[in-house]
């Protein structure tokens, strides 16, 4: 089943030896972009539970997405990409707000009625939305209250729900987005009519700066494909093939996923703002690899993460480690795959400065990506996850940290500590029998945690 696996082991191996933010004033951030470029449109995509080897360009040989491979190509693809948790709220809340969910205090999904991410904590929409763009919120949300609240000015089909009870009109049980069932009908697949929606505001706002998050809520539960996807694979591979995963469902999934990004380039190509368009392409959290709690069996385990340690709610890499695209052609100079690793805390400091506002935000807990894609070298730096709690998934309370190839993991429910090189081992299939003498990951991850006031902490 895994045996192209080792392939991708090797070449991934040779390439790697290889507090909240301040306001500024609305001046200020009219400044002319660092890159000494016009102000691009924002374009951040988000996959829900989408793994990191679900990708062709990620390596799989089975499910078929010709335009992410195309973003990828055309961008810089970061093989060592990480949400910032492994469960998606606290993912989703760094990616707006640039912080780690610990500082944050939401380090766990958000249930119904529960509170969100706390108002007054700049964002994304809020930031670009002084600066005079047009901002939108489409698909999942799942932060708690509205994105109103967080400096939205349209949202849709986004709100309290967090998944759909079908992919299929009319998506959702008690009808909570009456915005969402006006522009469709039976028959109509989620994934397109959320698309669907953003191909209308680009339409709309072509004499704009705009920022959108677009947000899918697939290839979540439940596993549906689009019934032609589906039968296309179906006719791809027959009951003898060798790979158990992915389902033929969640690759159906994927596939429509990559269609839509598909879509959306076509359409911003035609606008002559391909180029000057930063686009963002990322998962919340690993992909799901067990099967789906009662009532959402079907098709479930969807994947397996390929070489990488378990999945969604571990802080194993399979759990954290996700597809992480960047296109941006027109600050961009090198467009290699990159092995630095990056996390989703880095799209807020990114997205300053590209607002020319750089200084805007420094960032406690990420940087930008622009010099990455300068082809320029940055310094090494250490990344951290906390997660104190235990997963429906399976996962267990943990911290962990990681530094150029090395990665130590505390299981807080046990009080152990193991040590793995990841340079040679990505799959974490075997612990380090002496600790690394390049740096001090324990001592760094507690000084994190004491700063962040932790409650769990690492003994």
């Amino acid at each position: 089943m895994r045996h192209f696996w080792p392939f991708i082991l090797l070449s991934l191996w040779l390439a790697a030896c290889d507090s909240t933010t301040v306001p500024s004033s609305d001046a200020a951030l009219n400044a002319v972009s660092a890159t000494d470029l016009p102000r691009p449109n924002i374009l951040l995509i988000v996959a829900d539970d989408l793994g990191w080897a679900d990708l062709n360009c990620y390596g799989n040989p089975l499910i078929k997405t010709p335009h992410l491979d195309e973003l990828a190509r055309k961008g810089v693809q970061f093989m060592q990409g990480y949400a910032s948790a492994p469960l998606g709220s606290p993912s989703r809340a760094s990616l707006h707000t640039g912080l780690y969910p610990a500082r944050l205090g939401l380090t766990n999904d958000i249930a119904a009625g529960e509170k969100g991410l706390r108002t007054g904590t700049e964002t994304l929409a809020e930031l670009v939305g002084r600066a005079g763009y047009k901002t939108a919120q489409i698909g999942k949300w799942a932060l708690g209250a509205q994105p109103a609240d967080h400096g939205f000015a349209e949202s849709f089909a986004a709100g309290a729900v967090r998944q759909p009870q079908s992919f299929y009109h009319p998506f959702f049980e008690g009808e909570p987005f009456p915005d969402l069932l006006a522009a469709t009908q039976e028959g109509d697949y989620l994934p397109d009519a959320l698309t669907d929606h953003a191909l209308g505001l680009l339409d709309k706002w072509q004499n704009d700066n705009w920022f959108i998050s677009l947000n899918f809520y697939a290839p979540h539960l439940p596993i549906e494909g689009r019934k032609d996807q589906v039968t296309a694979y179906r006719q791809l591979i027959d009951s003898t093939h060798w790979r158990k995963f992915p389902t033929v469902e969640y690759a159906a999934m994927v596939s429509v996923i990559d269609e839509n990004v598909g879509r959306l380039m076509a359409a911003l190509k035609a606008q002559g703002q391909l180029d000057n368009t930063l686009i963002v392409f990322v998962s919340d959290n690993g992909g799901l690899h067990v099967a789906g709690p009662e009532g959402q069996e079907r098709h479930t385990p969807p994947t397996d993460n390929g070489i990488l340690r378990a999945g969604k709610g571990s802080l194993f890499e399979g759990g954290i480690r996700i597809p992480f695209i960047v296109h941006y052609p027109a600050a961009t100079k090198n467009t290699q795959a990159s092995h630095i690793p990056v996390i989703g805390t880095d799209i807020f400091p990114t997205v300053c400065e590209v607002l020319g506002r750089q200084d805007y935000s420094p960032s406690p807990d990420g940087r930008s990506l622009l010099p990455l894609l300068r082809g320029e070298e940055v310094p090494e730096r250490t990344l951290y996850w906390h997660f104190p709690h235990e997963s429906p998934q399976g996962g267990t309370p943990a911290a962990a940290a990681r530094r150029g190839g090395f990665k130590v993991y505390a299981d807080l429910r046990t009080d152990s500590v193991f040590y793995y090189n990841l340079r040679q081992l990505p799959d974490e299939s075997l612990r380090m029998a002496t600790l690394p003498k390049e740096v001090e990951l324990l001592e760094d991850l507690r000084g994190w945690q004491r700063e962040l006031g932790a409650r769990t902490r690492v003994r």
